[in-house]
């Protein structure tokens, strides 16, 4: 099958050159209608995630926002709308299921963008509830866009493609970021703790 997908290959060979000996989950969601967009190509919601399981945490790899069978899009250089999303959330040693909210937290960033959001790196999305609705991820709320750490960006016979890495952020992270206006100096300090950048809800806050 994945012969008549070359998009979803190319994600494939990318992230197993990244990580050769092990082997990622495959998740994938019931179809969803989709709308056209202007150029005539079908816009519709995730088809589902790479779950790798790591040495203490998920690593979560979306695929359906690119084009991952033929080219249909009018813009050669760009496959879909450009980028599939990334996260990283703690794993217990003999966790073996992805956790239910990350995959709610992926599908609503997903149709945020659908809705006509504009999402880039940089970029953060303030919510007033625990991230996927998980009373466990306590004060983490919120999230910000930065460049994968592992893959910023692959090139496919469809277009490149640009992982976005999304970060949770604790609340008062989030309402500093938003006053401050950007999100480099937060970003600078949560690389410097952990260069994974991984979304613990557990860890400290950061008080810039």
């Amino acid at each position: 099958m994945l012969e008549l997908m070359p998009g979803l290959t190319r994600i494939y060979e990318e992230w197993a050159e990244k990580y050769p000996d092990v082997q990622p989950l495959t998740i994938q969601f019931p179809a969803r209608d989709g709308e056209d967009t202007e150029d005539g190509a079908k816009k519709g919601g995730l088809d589902g995630v790479l779950a790798y399981p790591l040495d203490g945490h998920w690593l979560l790899v979306t695929f359906g926002l690119t084009e991952l069978g033929e080219k249909t899009s009018q813009e050669p250089r760009v496959s879909g709308a450009g980028f599939e999303f990334t996260c990283r959330i703690p794993r217990g040693p003999e966790e073996k299921a992805v956790p239910t909210w990350i995959l709610r937290v992926l599908h609503a960033v997903a149709d945020h963008f659908l809705a006509g959001t504009d999402l880039d790196v940089g970029h953060w999305i303030l919510t007033p509830s625990p991230l996927g609705g998980e009373p466990a991820n306590g004060d983490m709320t919120s999230l910000v866009i930065v460049p994968d750490v592992d893959i910023a960006h692959i090139t496919t016979p469809n277009g490149i493609v640009l992982f976005f890495q999304l970060v949770g952020l604790m609340s008062g992270e989030g309402q500093e970021m938003q006053e401050a206006g950007t999100s480099s100096p937060l970003v600078a300090v949560l690389r410097d703790r952990d260069p994974r950048l991984v979304s613990d809800p557990g860890r400290e806050p950061v008080q810039l």
